[in-house]
């Protein structure tokens, strides 16, 4: 049983001053062109206990499956302790860690009791690896995954080359700021192009809880941070130096086969979810408005399943106060993950499966759109996504990688189940160089963080955060739920490339060799998914709409669409005060029941796959209400005898004014009238005979709630 964690490819790094404000430098260490730089070996794959799903999570039904567990572990493990976790999971832990195939026999004497449905072990994890609108990031032009700015590839005509073209969609938004993506990673580090960029996030990586009376040794062997969960993301790094590596995998051949320097990964994927765009440092996001959620799950050894499962379901906002964590105070809409493992037999992944499938369904059921990158094991033959976990299970979206040549990266995992790719770079192809990969932010330390700077990188961890960040980007148009939202990507699409480039030879550090066909035009086992993202294609609002007139009682706002991002498309426009919904159309007259409120237009797609997408432009309408103006006419001397006619005329700017008006003699009522709408402020009232001398007549109006009160009088003579 084979089982491949490392799903990073690290290309050239480049070098950048640590001074906020100077531009990353672009030049590559001093591997040559032509050279891959290796990665380091495979760790084993190594067991911390199962995770179990039976009828319930009770201390006893936990002790009576720890006991099965025990009389099957082999010689010198021992089970540690057990505790009840999400989604009515059990969790037995063993004292120490052994390789996972020394728990099938386990496994298969768990799953056999009638009170369990499955078991899976707890194992490690680890890193998987000029456009509408411009920016003043003095790296924007030159990054792979926005915007392609040659007018040619291979001979072949572009726009924007086989990238994302996400500026094209930042016509209608770069993204909502209520919209979180959660990258469950190594964690983050500080830096320039993310400050403001995040919010509060959390860390999942454990202690080596494995001591015989169910305790914590107090190592933090793989969290580096001298302690286990707590509210602090930052990530101090995921070296690994001889000695660290075989204290995180025991007994191992060559320790230097698994050393590596600091790979800052989760500060790389959260620089291309959501790098701060027009701050002239560095590069940009693919969805810059969007806030990123560091959740750290992955240390120097990788990450435990456990403590992946909890930062999912953290991220997702699922109630895990009863396990000592608090609520999520902004829930992700997005949860990318650019990690995984493979693995060498179809029944073990659906093995596995059936604890991530669980997981995701909670996830999902919460709105969540979960990204998982796809895998890094391809060279001499493609390897298959089927194998490939979490990317094929069920609720996840499994993304691919492809070069700046619209061909998949030979490093990429592929085949049936692919959903989508993106640029995940591929530096040696088909003139190696470092710049062909995905350039974001990382720190430039070699183990502990020092200062920011920007790297380039390939694989699929950095096409994943590509399409992570498209999601936020539907989401931030207002497409709900994660099945909308991953139609909407998959329709997204740019085709690959029609040029054919078969097998090439790809110089490694170990060696060269001839990796298999490149292309992902045909099905099968070579499947990419459907295209590669294009953002380009979404069709929405090209922001919100304009919006005239007086902001007033009675005033007619009138609102035009600002057109869409695609032709042929339609959109309607919609009032809203609040979440109620006013009318369509493209004018409304304001009314007394918006005086001091916010009304929002919407301008919304139709039709079609991006049905529902929508930008909006909002109005504050002042609480003041029109002012009334009050007039009379009548005689100014009459005789007593006489019933005298008295007119009154009560106007207001751009309203018929409505509601009571009252006469008085002096500050003697004479009588009152209605004044509809009908009467146009028109009112006609015979007065009574009045006594003889000088009275003043007056008119006073209640107003309504558009129109203020409003009054007038006059002095007249009865003789």
């Amino acid at each position: 049983m084979r089982r491949s964690l490392l799903l990073l490819i690290v290309s050239a790094v480049v070098t950048a001053s640590a001074v906020v404000g100077v531009s990353a430098s672009a030049e590559p260490v001093a591997a040559p062109p032509d050279v891959v730089d290796p990665a380091p070996a495979p760790a084993p794959r190594l067991a911390r206990g199962l995770i179990v799903k039976a009828n319930s999570d009770a201390a006893s039904r936990r002790a009576s499956i720890a006991r099965t567990v025990r009389r099957e572990l082999p010689a010198g493990a021992t089970v540690a302790s057990t505790e009840p976790a999400p989604a009515g999971l059990s969790v037995v832990r063993l004292d120490d860690p052994v390789s996972a195939e020394d728990l099938d026999e386990a496994i298969e004497q768990v799953e056999a009791r009638r009170d369990v449905e499955w078991a899976v072990p707890d194992t490690l994890r680890s890193a998987s690896s000029a456009p509408p609108v411009t920016v003043d990031d003095p790296d924007f032009l030159t990054q792979g995954n926005l915007w392609d700015t040659r007018d040619t590839i291979d001979g072949l005509p572009t726009q924007g080359g086989f990238t994302t073209k996400a500026p094209a969609l930042w016509r209608a938004t770069k993204g909502n700021s209520s919209v979180v993506v959660a990258v469950v990673d190594t964690g983050i580090t500080q830096h320039p192009d993310l400050t403001g960029q995040t919010v509060a996030g959390r860390d999942f990586v454990d202690d080596e809880c494995t001591s015989s009376e169910g305790g914590c040794r107090g190592t933090y062997v793989n969290a580096g941070d001298g302690n286990g969960w707590d509210a602090d993301p930052s990530d101090p790094g995921d070296w690994r130096d001889e000695e660290l590596a075989a204290r995180c995998f025991g007994p191992i051949d060559d320790p230097s086969d698994y050393t590596t320097p600091s790979s800052w990964h989760g500060t790389h994927v959260a620089g291309t979810v959501a790098a701060k765009a027009g701050n002239g440092t560095g590069v940009a996001g693919v969805a810059p408005g969007v806030r990123v959620q560091p959740v750290r799950a992955l240390g120097h050894c990788g990450g435990w399943d456990q403590d992946i499962v909890f930062g999912i379901l953290w991220a997702a906002g699922d109630d895990l106060r009863a396990y000592g964590v608090p609520l999520n105070p902004t829930p992700a809409k997005v949860i990318n993950l650019s990690l995984g493992g493979t693995y060498d037999s179809a029944a073990e992944v659906t093995q596995v499966c059936k604890l991530y499938s669980q997981i995701s369904s909670i996830a999902r059921s919460r709105g969540v759109t979960l990204v998982a990158a796809a895998g890094n094991d391809s060279a001499q033959r493609i390897a298959p996504l089927s194998l490939s976990v979490p990317a094929s299970c069920s609720g996840y979206l499994s993304v691919t990688a492809t070069s700046d040549t619209g061909h998949r990266s030979w490093y990429s995992t592929a085949g049936n189940g692919a959903d989508l790719a993106a640029s995940g770079g591929d530096t040696a192809v088909p003139t190696p160089s470092d710049e062909r990969g995905i350039l974001s932010t990382i720190n430039l330390g070699a183990t502990r963080p020092e200062g920011p700077g920007y790297a380039y990188y390939q694989g699929t961890s950095m096409a994943t955060p590509a399409v992570a960040a498209g999601a936020a980007l539907l989401y931030s148009l207002g497409i709900t739920g994660p099945a909308n939202v991953e139609a909407g990507l998959k329709t997204a699409v740019q085709p690959f490339s029609t040029v054919t480039y078969g097998r090439r030879v790809i110089a490694g550090g170990s060696g060269a060799f001839r990796s298999d066909v490149l292309d992902c035009t045909t099905t099968g086992r070579t499947s990419c998914g459907t295209g590669i993202l294009d953002l380009s294609r979404v069709t929405a609002p090209r922001g919100g709409p304009s919006v005239t007139g007086p902001r007033a009682p009675g005033g007619v706002l009138t609102a035009r669409s600002r057109g869409l991002t695609t032709s042929g498309a339609r959109s309607t426009l919609t009032w809203w005060r609040g979440s109620t919904r006013l009318g369509t159309g493209a004018s409304h007259r304001v009314s007394g029941a918006d005086l001091g409120r916010t009304l929002t237009v919407r301008d919304t797609v139709a039709a079609g796959p991006f049905a529902g997408a929508f930008t909006a432009t909002s109005v504050a309408v002042p609480k003041t209400k029109a002012k009334a103006t009050v007039k009379i006419s009548m005689p100014s001397r009459f005789k007593r005898t006489k019933r005298v006619p008295l007119k009154i005329r009560i106007t207001a700017p751009r309203v018929r004014p409505t509601g009571t008006v009252r006469i008085y003699d002096g500050r003697k009522p004479i009588t009152s009238r209605k004044l509809q709408a009908k009467n146009s402020g028109a009112l006609r009232v015979v007065l009574p005979k009045l006594t003889k001398g000088k009275h003043r007549i007056r008119v006073v109006y209640a107003g309504n709630t558009e129109v203020r009160s409003g009054s007038t009088s006059k002095v007249v003579r009865s003789r």
